[in-house]
Formats: structure tokens, C-alpha cells, sequence
């Protein structure tokens, strides 16, 4: 892989990674390069396992990459969603021991 091919992936990873970040969750995580390390992850493993689609660009399909990053996206929101659970939206209401 060529220099160029591996930071115009990064570029693309993170730029789409935004795209599917605010167009499915509506909310980007915390961490800045999180949007694009999922994402990023999912196109490599397409590349190398899945067939071309479309045409190539610098050595890669952006059209496989789209559909990768979706993935991307959609498993980094099972991850955070599994290992963050919900917040209690109401605390369950005591009353105090009686003091004798």
C-alpha cells in the first residue's frame, strides 16, 4: 500500500465516518479519531476480503469503502451502547429508618 493510498483512506474514513455519525446516531463520540478508527478498520477488512465495486481510486473502491464505513459505524454504536448502559432515569424512592 502506498503512502498516499493509506492517508487518502484515513481522510475518506474519518470524513465519512462524520457523515454516518450524525446521519444515523445523530451524535459523534467523545474522542476525535474514534469516528474514523471503526470505519477505517471496516474498509481494510473489505478491501481485502470482499469483491470490488466500482471503480478504483488510488488503489481502492470508494464505493465498497461507503458501505464498510456503515458497518463501521454500526458496530462502534453496538460496542459503546453494550459497555455503557443507560443511565437511571429515576432513583427508586426510600423512606429514611425511623430514628427511635
Amino acid at each position: 500500500m502506498q503512502v498516499a493510498t493509506f492517508l487518502f483512506m484515513v481522510a475518506f474514513a474519518y470524513g465519512v465516518g462524520v457523515f454516518w455519525y450524525d446521519l444515523l446516531l445523530g451524535k459523534l463520540p467523545h474522542q476525535a479519531w474514534r469516528v474514523a478508527a471503526y470505519p477505517f478498520a471496516a474498509m481494510v477488512i473489505a478491501e481485502a476480503l470482499f469483491p470490488a465495486l466500482g471503480p478504483a481510486f488510488l488503489g481502492f473502491h470508494p464505493i465498497t469503502a461507503l458501505i464498510a464505513a456503515l458497518v463501521g459505524v454500526i458496530i462502534d454504536w453496538i460496542v459503546t451502547t453494550a459497555r455503557q448502559p443507560r443511565a437511571i432515569e429515576a432513583l427508586e424512592s426510600r423512606s429514611a429508618p425511623a430514628a427511635s
